[in-house]
């Protein structure tokens, strides 16, 4: 039987809660692991994604710390800002910054388009936004799992470390959202017929 479980809202197109819990993520990440590349880092159903090029695989420990540090960076209610560049300055800053993907990003955009930049703390990523105002906004939010991605999906380029997350306006929703992740499991036909088998 199908069983529907309804929730508050979708994070992803109602709210830019997600997007900008990508970026929050994305600066924990890379004050925690300087040498880490971001790549990409959208808002997806129920939550984001962000890529990352690093020398090894991120660990389940790895991620408790990247939550922390999300967690302070929140505290600091730092101020989110919009910057505009011109494409081949935005490629040059990126470049400088030794961020390279970015750099390949921006240069597929058409000449002579302003590339807009969000800006919180020492950290600013390329994306077309909104954003919350500031990172104090962001205070529901859990890193869920890593997985593998290769670069722009393709699997002769380099594969990157994809961490998934979801983020929320309230903790109840959030709560609520967890809730139903478990019984969905709980629900998984593979997991029944493995218990029916054993």
């Amino acid at each position: 039987h199908l069983i529907l479980l309804t929730l508050p809202f979708s994070p992803a197109s109602a709210f830019p809660e997600s997007h900008s819990t990508a970026h929050l993520m994305a600066q924990a990440v890379k004050e925690l692991f300087p040498s880490a590349q971001v790549t990409i880092g959208p808002a997806i159903e129920n939550g984001f994604y962000y890529d990352f090029s690093f020398e090894r695989p991120f660990t389940p420990e790895d991620l408790k710390k990247i939550e922390a540090r999300m967690d302070e960076i929140v505290k600091r209610d730092l101020p989110v800002e919009r910057v505009e560049m011109a494409r081949d300055e935005a490629v040059k800053f990126f470049l400088d910054m030794g961020e390279k993907y970015k750099a390949e990003l921006i240069e597929a955009i058409p000449e002579g388009e302003t590339i807009s930049l969000y800006r919180q703390g020492d950290f600013i990523d390329l994306c077309r936004g909104p954003h919350v105002p500031s990172t104090g906004k962001l205070k529901v939010h859990k890193l869920m799992k890593v997985a593998g991605a290769y670069w722009r999906g393709d699997s002769k380029n380099e594969m990157l470390q994809r961490i998934y997350g979801t983020a929320w306006a309230t903790k109840d929703e959030q709560a609520a959202y967890l809730h139903m992740l478990e019984e969905a499991e709980k629900r998984d036909h593979r997991r029944l017929g493995n218990k029916r088998i054993t």
